[in-house]
């Protein structure tokens, strides 16, 4: 494992907003005996992101992930699992709140014009599933690194599944719309992994991007499994905005929905317009420092009085 600084703006000028302890099952996959580290959550005084350290060496995370969610139909069947997500109603599917939410943005913006959609990270095509079914789209492609995942998706979704580690040029063509979802808060370097989507969409092309919002530490108690070491990164509106700018994005829409289990996820919308930026300053902190750090301070006080 190794220490590290702000991804954002390479500031190491940083503070620890907590320590994670809780038992990470996933540091039991790739170490024989756990670290004697403390796994911190720190946030960047200068730009506020917030980020792990330390972090898994690349080696590692190659263990970690070998064997990631390898048991995720251990209960159901696959196809079970399929069906009872694509059947759940309005109100209490996530993937048909985003479908309406990314629907309602086109038609204000009079983009009536069929779609290729790619779903980067498309885990058993659900998504993709419903997407078809509330969206105009000719073409519809997905990448998913998991197998079980890309097998159900091969089967189940009317679109071209490909089981293999992402990389822009997979399909031969670009897409009007780009969509990836709970994958880049476990990515090391997630600059390079946004260029090589930027690299699959049209000029003008839009990127629709979710991950857990840093509100995740204010709703969970501070042990819960969703601090554990394949999540790197918790994001902010302005901090997500910020790396999505530097990679050459313009944000069209964004807002933080609250899903099922308590989760809180920040979804963008951005459009890619431009170059960009190999160097990136913030002129001031992008959110509140003091107000972040106290709050949870605050939730670990009172955590420790119990």
């Amino acid at each position: 494992m190794k220490e590290t600084k702000c991804y954002l703006c390479g500031s190491d000028d940083a503070q620890i907003l907590f320590t994670f302890m809780g038992y990470d099952k996933y540091l039991a996959t790739v170490f024989e005996t756990l670290p004697n580290e403390d796994m911190n959550w720190m946030i960047c005084n200068n730009c506020t992101f917030v980020y792990r350290s330390p972090v898994l060496e690349q080696y590692e995370y190659e263990k970690l992930y070998e064997n990631y969610d390898t048991d995720i139909f251990s209960d159901i069947s696959p196809d079970e699992y399929f069906d009872k997500i694509i059947s759940l109603p309005n109100g209490v599917s996530e993937n048909r709140e985003k479908a309406e939410w990314l629907k309602d943005i086109l038609n204000r913006r009079n983009s009536n014009e069929a779609l290729s959609v790619l779903d980067v990270g498309c885990g058993g095509g659900t998504l993709l599933y419903i997407l078809r079914e509330e969206l105009s789209i000719r073409d519809a492609c997905g990448v998913e690194l998991n197998k079980v995942y890309a097998d159900l998706a091969q089967r189940r979704v009317e679109a071209d599944i490909r089981y293999e580690s992402y990389k822009s040029g997979i399909f031969k063509h670009q897409f009007d719309l780009l969509i990836n979802t709970k994958v880049l808060e476990h990515i090391p370097d997630p600059l390079p992994f946004i260029r090589e989507m930027s690299k699959d969409l049209v000029s003008g092309g839009l990127l629709f991007i979710e991950v857990p919002h840093y509100y995740d530490m204010y709703n969970f108690p501070l042990n819960d499994e969703r601090f554990t070491i394949p999540h790197i990164y918790f994001f902010s509106e302005n901090t997500l905005s910020a790396l999505l700018e530097k990679a050459g994005f313009s944000v069209i829409a964004s807002r933080v929905f609250d899903a099922s289990r308590k989760r809180s996820y920040l979804q963008i919308l951005a459009k890619k317009t431009k170059a960009s930026k190999s160097e990136w300053t913030p002129s001031s902190p992008l959110d509140d420092v003091e107000f972040i750090v106290n709050k949870i301070h605050n939730k670990l006080l009172k955590y420790n009085r119990k």
